[in-house]
This record gives C-alpha cells, structure tokens and sequence, in this order.
C-alpha cells in the first residue's frame, strides 16, 4: 500500500495494525549450498565401473568429448573473460591468450550428462524445485531440453499455484487464463510460472509450515502469509505487488486497497467457486484513491450481514469503489445478502473501474448501483436474480455497459433515473419482472445494439421526464408493450425492431412525446404504435407492418407528428384517429391492409397530407360518426371497397387529392354525412366517381371527374349535395344521375364527353340546377333506343344507363326485372307490359335473365337481378381496443 494514501485515520490504524500482527512469513531466498562434489580418489575408485546396456534406452555414448577449458596456475595470473583466459606473463605486463585441451575425461564422468536415459532424468529433474531446475538446464542441451518440459513445468505449476490452466498477463493489470495449445508461447507452464513468481501467496497454515521443514523448500523463493490482511502489508510499497489467494474462506478482514495492488484466487477449476472472501459487518472491499492500477481477479467476494445484527449496514457492499480511482475488476462472482446495499457501489467523480466477466447474481437489493458522476467500463457480467435493479445509474453517473447479460430480476433489469446516464451496448436483458430497462427523472441513456425481451411487463419503460437515446435494439416478446412512454418523457428510438409484443409495439401516453424513427416494428398482437391522451410524438420512417391489430393507433386526444413511414399489411386499420385526437399525417405509404387504409371515427380529427393510400381491403379512408378530418394532397388508389368513405355523420375537407383505380366508387358520402370535396381530381375507378346516397350531402366543387366506369357523380336516396363548379367528363356512362328520390343544387358544373348523357333525372326528381354547361356527350342510350337496339348492348350488366323501365306481365317479370323499351316493342310485342319508371337500369331481357329469350341481343350472360344503386361499401367493423 502507497504511502500517499488519503484514508481516514480510522482506515488508517486498519492498515497500519497488518504490520504489527506476529504471523509466519518465511522468504526462502537464502536456500542451503548444493552438496559438493565427488572426490577425485573415489572418482578413480569408480573408473573401472562400465555402464550397462540397459539405461541406453534412447542415446549412445558420444564419442566426441568436449573442450574444457583449464588454465595453468603457477608463474601466471589469470582473468577469465567469456571462454578465453587473458594471461599476463612474467613482468612485463604483456597479455596472451592461451587455451589447452583438458585430458579426456573419464567415461564416468560423462555418464549422467551423456548416457543416463531420458525417463531417469526427468524423473530427477521432477524433484527439483524451479531454481534448481533452471540451473539444471544450462548444463548442456539435452539438459536444457529435458529442463523445459512441459509435463515438468505443469506439475510444478499446478503444485505452488494450484490453478488448473497458466495465466498470463500482458500488460499491469491484466491477467488471462489460456488454453496450453493455444499459446504463443513454446512453454507457457513455464512462462505463467515466471510471469506469477514474484508474487506473496495467501495459504493459510502453509508459512507455519515452511518455518518448520525449511529443508524442503530448498531453491525455492516464496513468501506465504495466514490471511489477506498481512499479505497486503507485506507488498506495499514494493515494484510487484501480487497476491495469489488460495483455496479457502476469508472471513471478517479490513480490505481497504489504495495502492496498485493485484489479487488474484488461485485454485483449481473454478477459482470463484473455491477461493471466497466475506464480511458481515463492513464493506468486503473497499477501493480508494492510489488504487488506480489496482486489479481483482478470480474470486468469490460476498457481503452476508447477520439480519438480526442492530448495527447499520445500509451503506456497505461486496465492493465499494470511491472517488478518484479505476481498479480493475475480473471473473469475480460477487454476492450480498443486505436487503439495503447494492452488490457493488461506484460512486463520486473519478470513480472508474473496469469490471469485466464478474457474475453478480441473487443479490437482496440491487446488483450494480453507479451514482454520483461516477463512471466506469462495466464488460461481460452477467447480472441476475437481483431483488431490485439489476443496473442502477443515478445523479450523472455515466457508466459504459458493454455484453452484460441482466436477466431473471425480480424487478427492472436496468433502471437509469435522476440524471442518471451511461452507455449500454450489446447487452442481453429479458426475463425481468418489471421493464427490460426504466428511465425515469431526467435520466439520459444511450442504448445501442441490445436485445430487450421476454419482460414480464414491458420492454422499455421511460417516464416522468425521462430522456435517452435506444438505437439498433431488439426489443420483443414482451408482456406489455415493447417501448413505453408517457408523462412528459421525450426519448429517441431510432433503428430499432419492435416486434412480437404480447401488446402494442410502442406506447406513448400521459403527455409523453419522443422520436420514434427508422424503427422496423411488426407482428406485435395490438397496434404496433399507439398514442393517447395528449401525446405529442414524432413517428418518422419507421416500417409498420404485419400486426395482429392495426398500425398506428391515436386517440383520446392523441396527437403526433407521423411522417414519412410505411405502414403495411396490418389485420385491422393502418391507422386509426378517434376520441378528439387530431395527429398529422405526411408523407406516409399506407398500403395493402386487411381494412382500411386511414380510419377517422369518434370525433376523430387531424391532418392527412401528401401520403400514398393503395391497395387496402375496404376503403383507402374512412371518416364517420363527428370525425372531422383534413384529407389533402394524397393518392389514393387500389382499394377494394372505394378511395373514400364519410359516413354516419362524417365530416372532413378532402381537397386536392388524386383518387384513381378504385374498385367501388372513387368517394362514397352516405347515411348524414357533410364533406367537402375541392380540386380532387377522381378518375379511372372501376365504379363510380362520387356516390352519395342513403341521406349524404356535401359541398363538392372545383373537382376533375374522369374516366370513371359508372356515373361520374351519382345521387340517390333522400341525398342533397352541392355540386359547384367541377368539370365531369369522359365517362363510360352518364357524368351526372340523380335517383330515388334524391336532390341536388348543381351550378356552374361542366359535363361533357360521357357516353350515356350528360345529365340524368330519375322520375320525380327536380334539382336546383343554375349556369351548367352540358355539351359533347355521346349520349348512346339515345342512340340505341333510335336505332332499335337492346340498351344491354351498351351496358352489358356492369353499367347502369337511365331510361325508361317497363316489365311485362305476360313473361310474369318483377320489380327487380327491368326491360328496355326496344324489347318491349321487339321481344314483348303484344304482351301485356306496364311503365314503371325512368331510372337506372340494366335490361334483364337483353341478359338472358328472364325466360323468354331476347330477340335483339344474341347470346344470352348469365346475371342477377337488376341493382338501382352501385354497390354499398363495406364499413370498418375494427373495434377500439385501449
């Protein structure tokens, strides 16, 4: 420990009293001399003794013998330098060097370098301690050889640090366990063996034995202390400070670290599972300032205070990392039992530790609680079973999570509030009780990159003024909705996928706002976004697609922004506004649902501009019961059941949209409804243009009507619109019909170029009718009926061309049946017949309906009764879900 430490006096007396404790601590640094050499008279004893063939197991006797130097003793002075001797002679100071052959040597002398079997010595060799074996290998090659074997080195390894694989460290600070056979190095028992042997070891009862069998650990140079404390007093201040903590239990020590030192559990398999340090009383570790280099490692660290125990404990954690330092954490699995203090604390300004694959799991509070401007690198933990947060960030701590895995807490996973910050990626959160990941109160965090699932409420949670930016996630499989936000929060989620929700996709309600952007938000079993009660939203450039229930959902005065998405292949509506919520709509491709498009209802409101509505079910748009929307500037095409639907007393402004390639009529207006209709240009439906009808109004000018197969404007049933100014032409019937008892106010209108007749009048209608300009039409109903042909001829059963209706009693034909006047005269001549009415009709005889066979048109279709009015579209049955 440093002497710069800035601890309190109490922590102070703590550390100072390691020094005064009478443990054993045993350095074996002054081993005994190595035993001498034989003598020469008993080598000559010996020099008649002839090897036997047996130990010549791998080598022969070499029959070179090399050089050794000697140099002569008497009259010269010698200094050796290298392998050569510098020799002065006599006295004139001149310096020669000499070198002489040494006798051959005897063949036993020879014999344990050169002849003894390679098993034999390794078997020596393995009683050696890594001194003397170090010395052993620089005898000769095959020594050298011999010394550096692996299975040698691996016994002695696992012998003094009892871990089952080496360890390395590459830089201060960072060690590793690898795999032998995936190492650079050529004998990596060897170099972990180096790398670790300057460090003290914590074994209890090992120094007491040491004092007492010093004989044993000859060539040996290790320090072993009873407990952490000592061993923490023993390298302070030194240029290594490493402690190997073995196997054991460590109960109730003062482990308050302020200097650069490095612990590290040794023990075989799992190190955590063998090596376990605890307090119930006081922080188990404490990190201040001077422990910036400071590194922990391989260990199990648990804080278990007595429940019972009156003395407070609310401030005390497995680890407390303080103000001003940066230890590093490692492959810790660390635990508390206090119902009232986090399993590690960070906290202050400077706080910034690198903890890296530590398990911190089934904790009573919460698992990691970064607070107080603290920062830190938090990498590959996995949190879990927590009872409360699983990650707490508070008061602008700005931690950076990167690959945690949170998972099964019984409360949020992460939970950022009071300014709170930090920088999530890549993390793997599910399984929590409450939200995936809660920011509340200010809080600002960026999450990128990780997978939020299987909350058993929501995914993410963000509320009362809450911020942050989520970014790249997968959010799914929730219980509630993917993405919460209400109570004026204003989050960022961008580049998301918000899918399989139990729920909705993203919820915003109570005042929430938020950019919800790029998102890619599908198959969720309610609306894939839904917003309420005075939220105000940006919904930009997301993908809405697929959805049990329909895309985008607002109402209770809702509002928003929803622009430039593409909402598709939804089962209900693509977007639903009710309940007085009034959203803006731009820029949008709603497309190919199984209803409607767009569905405005109850009161429901807002702007629809510059959006492509195609290819829906039922109607593109629907307005109905008091909704009052601004339809403008949109192509609406490809609907099944019609462009635009008003309703049950709908409203709205529908101007400057182009309305095409519908297969119902291009706008419906029924059942009470008062639109305005203004420069739309609706053409090319494969029904009518306008139809309204059952009791509909509406203002209707300045619109292009064109190219529609049916009526270009079609009035019946107790309606009474208000036709100004519009230019109707070039349709495949008649460009104006009013029938059943219908009226209108036409004024100023243009038909021309339709190819029934400009203007048609059922029986008993009588319009208000000022300044129109009829002309150019083809008028071919009053042509065939000249000519004598069958008015099917012109219409076949698609079209319905207005004249006289007749049916015959002769042929017992009903109301439903109409004949043209041609048949009449031609196919019924003589028969009993009676005029009905001027009307729209097709003529059945002509379609081979009725059982006498027409006479003018040929080949009889096969076809249903004749139908008055253009088919009635299918309204929305989508109920409000909350």
């Amino acid at each position: 420990m440093s002497a710069s430490s800035t601890a309190s006096s109490s922590n102070g007396l703590r550390r100072s009293g390691r020094k005064n404790r009478g443990k054993y601590s045993v350095s074996l640094s002054e081993a005994p001399s190595t035993p001498s050499l034989p003598s020469a008279s008993a080598s000559r004893n010996r020099s008649n003794i002839k090897p036997q063939k047996i130990y010549c197991l791998r080598r022969k006797a070499s029959t070179s013998i090399p050089e050794v130097e000697t140099f002569p003793s008497k009259n010269i002075s010698t200094t050796r330098t290298n392998k050569r001797s510098k020799l002065s002679v006599g006295g004139g100071g001149e310096e020669v060097a000499v070198r002489e052959k040494q006798p051959a040597a005897s063949p036993e002398e020879n014999f344990l370098q050169y002849h003894v079997p390679d098993e034999i010595l390794l078997n020596i060799f393995s009683y050696l301690k890594e001194k003397d074996l170090c010395a052993a290998a620089c005898v000769c090659k095959r020594w050298h050889t011999l010394g550096n074997d692996l299975t040698l080195w691996k016994n002695m390894y696992q012998t003094v640090y009892e871990m089952s694989l080496p360890v390395l460290t590459s830089e201060p600070g960072k060690f590793i366990f690898v795999q032998p056979e995936k190492s650079e190095f050529q004998n990596v028992w060897k170099e972990s063996f180096k790398q670790l042997y300057p460090g003290v070891h914590v074994k209890p009862g090992h120094a007491q034995q040491v004092y007492e069998n010093p004989d044993s650990y000859n060539g040996r140079s290790i320090q072993y202390y009873d407990n952490i404390e000592e061993a923490l007093s023993a390298v302070e201040g030194q240029l290594c400070q490493l402690v190997l903590v073995h196997a054991g239990i460590y109960s109730c020590e003062w482990l308050y670290i302020d200097s650069p030192v490095c612990i590290i559990g040794a023990a075989f398999g799992n190190n955590p599972d063998s090596v376990i340090i605890e307090n119930n009383k006081e922080s188990t570790f404490v990190f201040m300032e001077g422990s910036e280099d400071a590194y922990l490692g391989f260990l199990s660290i648990r804080f278990t205070p007595d429940p019972n125990t009156q003395q407070p404990h609310h401030k005390h954690s497995c680890v407390e990392v303080t103000a001003n330092c940066w230890p590093t954490i490692d492959s810790c699995v660390i635990r508390s039992k206090s119902q009232v203090g986090s399993a590690i604390c960070v906290s202050g300004k400077g706080a910034a530790p690198h903890i890296k694959n530590c398990i911190i799991n089934d904790c009573e509070n919460v698992g990691l609680f970064v607070n107080d401007h603290a920062q830190g690198t938090y990498e590959d933990c996995e949190i879990s079973g927590n009872a409360l947060a699983g990650i707490w960030v508070k008061n602008f701590a700005n931690p950076v999570i990167r690959r945690c895995h949170i998972h099964h807490g019984r409360d949020v996973g992460v939970f950022t509030f009071d300014n709170g910050m930090g920088y999530f990626d890549s993390c793997d959160i599910h399984h929590n009780r409450i939200a995936g990941f809660e920011v509340k109160a200010g809080a600002n965090p960026t999450v990128v990159r990780c997978e939020i699932h299987h909350g058993q409420t929501g995914g993410i949670y963000v509320h009362e003024n809450g911020r942050g930016e989520f970014l790249e996630n997968k959010i799914h499989s929730n219980t509630f909705a993917g993405v919460w936000v209400t109570y004026n929060s204003d989050p960022t989620i961008r580049g998301n996928e918000i899918f399989n929700g139990h729920q909705g996709g993203v919820y915003i309600f109570g005042e929430g706002r938020g950019l919800i952007e790029n998102n890619d938000i599908h198959s969720n079993a309610l609306a894939g976004i839904q917003i309420r009660t005075n939220s105000n939203p940006i919904i930009r450039g997301n993908r809405i697609h697929d959805g049990q229930h329909g895309g985008i959902y607002v109402h209770e005065k809702g509002r928003g922004l929803i622009i430039e998405n593409e909402v598709y292949s939804n089962t209900l509506a693509g977007v639903w506004v009710t309940t007085g919520s009034c959203p803006e709509l731009r820029k949008n491709r709603i497309h190919s649902g199984k209803q409607v498009g767009v569905y405005f209802y109850d009161n429901g409101h807002g702007i629809l501009e510059d959006n492509d509505i195609f290819n829906h079910m039922y109607s593109g748009v629907q307005i109905r019961t008091g909704s009052n929307p601004v339809i403008k500037k949109n192509k609406i095409w490809g609907g099944q059941n019609g462009g635009i639907l008003v309703y049950n007393g709908g409203l709205g402004i529908i101007e400057c949209n182009e309305i095409f390639d519908n297969a119902m009529a291009g706008v419906w207006i029924k059942t009470d409804s008062n639109p305005q209709l203004r420069y739309n240009k609706i053409h090319d439906g494969r029904d009518g243009g306008i139809c309204i009808f059952n009791g509909g109004r509406g203002l209707l000018e300045f619109n292009e009507i064109f190219r529609n197969t049916q009526a270009g404007v079609l009035i019946s049933s107790q309606s009474h619109p208000t036709l100004k100014k519009n230019r109707i032409y070039d349709g495949l019937a008649a460009g104006i019909e009013i029938t059943n008892n219908a009226s209108a106010s036409l004024e100023g209108n243009l038909v021309f170029n339709n190819k029934f007749a400009g203007i048609c009048l059922a029986t008993g209608v009588e319009p208000e009718m000022k300044d129109n300009r009829v002309y150019d039409n083809q008028n071919a109903i009053e042509k065939a009926v000249r000519s004598g042909r069958c008015l099917y001829k012109i219409s076949s059963y698609t079209s319905y061309p207005m004249h006289d209706f007749y049916r015959c009693r002769t042929c017992n034909t009903t109301d439903r049946n109409a004949i043209c006047v041609n048949c009449i005269k031609k196919c019924h001549a003589g028969h009993d017949v009676e005029f009905i009415t001027h009307d729209r009709f097709f003529c059945d005889c002509g379609a081979g309906t009725l059982s006498h066979q027409c006479q003018l048109a040929g080949e009889p279709t096969k076809d249903t009764d004749t139908i008055y009015d253009s088919a009635a579209p299918t309204e929305s049955h989508t109920l409000m879900v909350n």
